[in-house]
């Protein structure tokens, strides 16, 4: 077989597979980022030779690439009202809270470990990154209350270019030899980072909405090819600007959450349906670097160490970083238990091997442990807590994508265009005699839309959008004989 071929193959079985994860996490409940990780130790101890392939270097690569599309997806999915509801708390804790936790986990890392100081606040700094992909994952169709959602979700999307700056300034004294860093060249370094992230990023995500508010493609499909290039344009550039990838890509997302475009549920089920394959192959990479035997020798200092960040590090940082926030207590203590640990610190680490700084196996192994415990003991409790705590509201019982996938089966939209002359034009809605089982829901007018009432009047040139039983369709068609009805098609 040809190298393209086994690749195929081999890329096919970890999708399927992944595929089966997810699925048998809902049911199960145990975090599928487990089940990828163990995919990937599998795959690893079946062919041993596959790490002179897959280097740190490309995992880090693929990684990134895999981060940025999860912080794209999470970005469409957080308008701008929600950043502006969360914003406050949401950047104390990505900021000042990040460096707590840093802090902290530094110290207990260097008393458990007995690793050099700098080796020590890399892993402080990697095990202060935390997930909301993973939190809501845990939480399944459990809702939270809409300002706590926000914060985390906020939180997670902003706190990754602070982790990464952090560990980009550990780098580079591990680099120079320790001899330090002038605090203004940190500070400039910040301000670079930050600021050419948030300039591109902004920039990124006006144009990109602009484009999909004139753009009139003639498939839908090339929508999603929009919001994707945007979102690789808006990293690339940041990431060559030496600013925050990150950052960039995730304010882009948001920006372009409120644009008026077509197909918007064919692009967020893009975007969501690409975040899924990029963490699966993310998580089934990254675990080729596991050796579960080794697991042994790290046992207990990397139990004391996740027991540290579960039940020290984060509680710490949330109660003295949003003291001075509208959060009741229960909130606190549920952001500080919701802070799950996703692949951003294991891929944080991989710098630390990249450079091959004093300790970088142990720091591999024990990340990995802190992650995977975090993943099991808060991920699977994650979901009671909040509602022992009363934090969640009320919902549908199913979720919207599901209610909209049963409505697809028993129903179709009709589009029709009322003709000049039409026997229609001119009346009102409440005076047509629409047939049973149908509704005109929407009236499309000067390319804009009105939501129609009975007292609309229909004038001609108006399209209307008519849901339907399938059975109803010819009784349509008759109703609107002189008009020009299209074809009726499925929800979208």
């Amino acid at each position: 077989m040809s190298v393209v071929s086994v690749a195929s193959v081999v890329v096919a079985v970890v999708l399927l597979s992944g595929v089966f994860i997810a699925s048998a996490h809902s049911r199960v409940g145990l975090p599928a980022m487990v089940g990828f990780v163990a995919l990937g130790c599998a795959i690893a101890a079946l062919d041993p030779d596959l790490l002179t392939a897959v280097s740190p270097g490309v995992a880090t690569n693929l990684s990134y690439f895999a981060l940025a599309m999860i912080l794209f997806d999470g970005g469409l999915h957080t308008t701008p009202a929600r950043v502006r509801r969360a914003f406050w708390p949401a950047m104390s804790l990505a900021t000042l809270g990040v460096l707590v936790q840093s802090a902290i986990m530094t110290a207990l890392a260097h008393a458990v470990l007995r690793l050099p100081w700098l080796s020590c606040a890399m892993l402080g700094v990697a095990a202060s990154s935390t997930d909301a992909a993973s939190v809501f994952s845990a939480l399944g169709n459990t809702s939270l209350r809409e300002r706590l959602a926000d914060v985390l979700e906020v939180e997670s999307g902003t706190n990754d270019p602070m982790t990464f700056f952090l560990m980009t300034v550990l780098i580079d004294l591990a680099r120079i030899g320790g001899s330090g860093m002038h605090p203004m060249d940190v500070a400039v370094l910040f301000v670079e980072q930050m600021g050419v992230g948030l300039g591109v990023g902004l920039v990124a995500g006006y144009l990109g909405r602009k484009l999909l508010s004139v753009a009139r493609l003639d498939t839908p499909g090339l929508y999603p090819a929009v919001t994707l290039a945007m979102a690789l344009l808006s990293f690339g550039v940041a990431q060559s600007m030496s600013g925050s990838g990150f950052l960039a890509v995730y304010l882009t997302g948001v920006a372009m959450a409120v644009a008026r475009m077509q197909e918007r549920l064919a692009v967020l089920r893009f975007h969501e349906g690409l975040a899924w394959i990029v963490q699966i192959v993310m998580f089934v990479v990254l675990g080729f670097f596991l050796v579960p035997r080794d697991f042994a020798d790290v046992a207990v200092p990397g139990l004391l160490l996740a027991c540290g960040a579960i039940f020290v590090a984060r509680p710490a940082a949330v109660w003295l970083t949003t003291l001075f926030f509208r959060l009741s207590a229960d909130e606190r203590w549920f952001i500080a238990w919701a802070g799950l640990r996703g692949a951003a610190p294991i891929v944080l680490v991989l710098f630390a091997v990249e450079a091959h700084v004093q300790g970088y196996i142990a720091l591999v192994e024990v990340i990995f442990f802190v992650v995977l415990v975090s993943a099991l003991v808060q991920g699977m409790t994650v979901q009671w807590f909040a509602e022992k705590l009363g934090l969640v509201q009320a919902t549908p019982s199913e979720s919207m994508c599901e209610l909209l996938a049963v409505a697809r089966e028993a129903a179709v939209v009709v589009p029709i265009e009322v003709a000049p002359g039409s026997p229609s034009a001119g009346k009102r809605l409440r005076d047509l005699a629409f047939p049973a089982d149908t509704l005109c829901y929407a009236v499309v007018r000067d390319g804009k839309a009105v939501v129609p009432r009975g007292s609309t009047r229909i004038r001609a040139g108006d399209h209307l959008l008519v849901l339907a039983h399938e059975g109803a369709v010819g009784d349509l068609e008759r109703l609107f004989r002189e008009d020009q009805v299209g074809r009726a098609e499925a929800l979208p």
